[in-house]
């Protein structure tokens, strides 16, 4: 395979990779839970950089986070219709997405959908 055309595949396969273009949260039953996990991927994707932000996250802590993408991700979950969020909530749906961010939907929804109340 040509250089240029490895490049280009390596940097297809890493950006749809890690912007998470779709993803169907219909098999998590609990219907906040379900609800949470939509919020929070529509807000991480609609910020700009979101999904590369989420997949090199190394701060001990969303909840305490002072990192502008975090409180603006925050924001746009407000704008985006669930301001509902506890400090815990915030905390362990962010952590949700940086699992989803760093080890992709496969592995993503077998964890979740396994644990998930029917």
């Amino acid at each position: 395979m040509p250089k240029k055309l490895k490049y280009f595949w390596y940097y297809v396969y890493n950006t749809m990779q890690f912007t998470m273009a779709e993803a169907d949260f219909d098999n998590i039953k609990d219907t906040y839970l379900r609800q949470m996990m939509e919020n929070a991927y529509n807000a991480i994707t609609v910020t700009e950089g979101g999904w590369d932000f989420m997949k090199n996250f190394s701060e001990e802590s969303f909840m305490y986070s002072t990192n502008p993408l975090v409180q603006t991700i925050s924001a746009n979950m407000v704008k985006l219709g669930y301001g509902e969020h506890s400090g815990a909530s915030f905390g362990w749906t962010m952590r949700s997405m940086e699992y989803l961010a760093k080890h992709g939907k496969e592995a993503f929804f077998n964890k979740f959908t396994k644990s998930s109340p029917e």
